[in-house]
């Protein structure tokens, strides 16, 4: 019995900060693609940390071929997308203005941007999947900008432009002004690992950009495993505030800036999930059909709502900024 209880104890203990005391367990289902499989997340009562407990051996199910971070970009969509970007960078343009408003901003861009790095800056982006980001900040002038992704098929070379990496993070060398991972430290199994492989390729004077999901949000407290961007089993944590701080400083690393990103998203996939509508139903919100994307333009509650959480650093999402430790 002793040994059964030992066993649970060390179940139910944060991965994050080691308390195993009042830590709670809820089951989250598979909801992007509408397998609705369950998993069981751990809510860490400390640094409130929500991880899961029961990672898949294969994960390939999870990202099937058309999953978005891996999808070629035609001609056409690159032309937006570089005006989509350069509108977020600042540079005034009607196309870009037009692409931003009939679906979203682009926020990353918009994170690199409050980075306020140089042109001549070496950039690494981490788990950038075909580095989409990268070709939007080579057209903008930024030359020395590499990613990696161990998802990849291969090493993607683009002619006179960014290269891509098929590797561990483990295996990279150098040292970087600035190294971001947008939307990818929430899918990676060892943070604490990561973490340190950051501290070591970072510059004495360099950046890093981390965005994420975040669990000390409204979104998580209201929706719970509703909430979209708890994304099962894709997302293996949904961190904090106190538990990027607990792993940034085991590293050598501190928290400069919090800025939070949220936006209607959490509450128009959030709800459609309460009604059991996956995110890539017909019905989804994230179609891009005339009728839905006009009833989100017109929809001005759930941004206002979305817009008021962030000043109140309520946001489901957040863009930090970490230097070294002095």
């Amino acid at each position: 019995m002793n040994g059964n209880n030992s066993q649970a104890r060390l179940m139910d203990a944060c991965k994050i900060c080691q308390n195993a005391a009042n830590n709670r367990r809820h089951i989250a289902r598979e909801m992007m693609f509408g397998l609705r499989d369950p998993f069981t997340y751990l809510e860490c009562s400390q640094c409130g940390c929500v991880q899961l407990l029961d990672i898949p051996p294969d994960m390939a199910k999870y990202y099937p071929k058309d999953y978005y971070s891996f999808q070629p970009h035609g001609s056409l969509m690159t032309f937006l997308r570089h005006q989509w970007s350069a509108y977020a960078y600042g540079r005034k343009n009607l196309l870009g203005w037009i692409v931003a408003r009939l679906f979203f901003a682009n926020q990353a861009m918009m994170a690199v941007r409050r980075a306020n790095i140089p042109k001549d800056a070496h950039i690494l982006d981490v788990g950038c999947g075909s580095g989409h980001l990268l070709l939007d900040l080579h057209h903008l002038g930024f030359r020395t900008v590499a990613g990696v992704d161990p998802y990849l098929q291969h090493d993607l070379v683009y002619p006179r432009g960014p290269t891509v990496f098929k590797r561990e993070l483990s295996g990279l060398q150098g040292q970087y002004d600035l190294i971001m991972l947008h939307h990818a430290y929430e899918h990676m199994d060892q943070p604490a690992e990561v973490m340190r492989h950051l501290a070591r390729l970072l510059k004495p004077t360099g950046k890093v950009i981390l965005r994420i999901p975040i669990a000390d949000s409204y979104a998580w407290r209201h929706y719970n495993v509703n909430w979209v961007n708890l994304d099962a089993p894709r997302h293996f944590y949904l961190h904090t505030r106190k538990s990027i701080e607990i792993l940034a400083s085991q590293a050598g690393l501190k928290i400069e800036e919090v800025v939070c990103e949220g936006t209607a998203y959490q509450f128009w996939c959030s709800e459609q999930y309460l009604r059991d509508i996956p995110l890539t139903d017909p019905r989804s919100c994230t179609s891009n059909s005339p009728s839905v994307v006009l009833t989100r333009m017109l929809n001005r509650e759930f941004k206002a709502k979305s817009d008021d959480l962030n000043k109140r650093q309520e946001g489901d999402l957040a863009c930090f900024y970490l230097r070294k430790a002095a």
